[in-house]
């Protein structure tokens, strides 16, 4: 019995400091960093957003945001893609995934009805591009299920840099 208390000791004394161990915060205590990362766009008027952006890279960089699961009504997919090599200025999107050209944009949206469709015009412009995040604003077309042409407009985007 006295060597079984010894040990659940020992172990408590080992495993206590394990339990409270925490790391510093490395925040800004100014609060003055906005870490909120977003795309949102406009079609015909109704306002779409995705908040908590990803930020990829691989061949290319691109930045992603989902609403929902795919079976639910108002599910979104979008993704904005970059070359590796990102500056600021204004550049087309160049149509799908095998089309030339680095800049493109890739969107689901049940309630537009528009299933995995590429942008076939518009643009996107990178008005900051650093480590910390990439901010820009676009427009872009696309054709939905019936055939109808769907255009974003008024698109802007902040995402984390990578």
């Amino acid at each position: 019995m006295k060597h079984l208390k010894l040990m659940t000791t020992a172990t408590l004394l080992f495993c206590l400091p394990l339990l409270t161990f925490s790391c510093s915060s490395d925040d800004d205590s100014s609060g003055a960093q906005d870490l909120e990362t977003f795309i949102r766009f406009t079609v015909d008027g109704t306002m779409y957003e995705f908040d908590d952006i990803a930020s990829a890279a691989s061949q290319n960089k691109s930045i992603n945001g989902q609403n929902g699961l795919s079976e639910d009504d108002d599910y979104g997919f979008i993704s904005i893609w970059f070359p590796l090599e990102m500056s600021t200025g204004t550049f087309d999107f160049t149509g799908d995934f095998f089309d030339e050209g680095d800049y493109k944009l890739r969107l689901e949206s049940n309630p537009l009805n528009v299933d995995t469709e590429w942008a076939t015009g518009g643009s996107v412009t990178l008005d900051s591009v650093d480590s910390d995040f990439i901010t820009g604003t676009f427009t872009a077309t696309l054709v939905n299920e019936d055939g109808e042409t769907v255009n974003l407009e008024n698109g802007e985007f902040k995402a984390f840099g990578i």
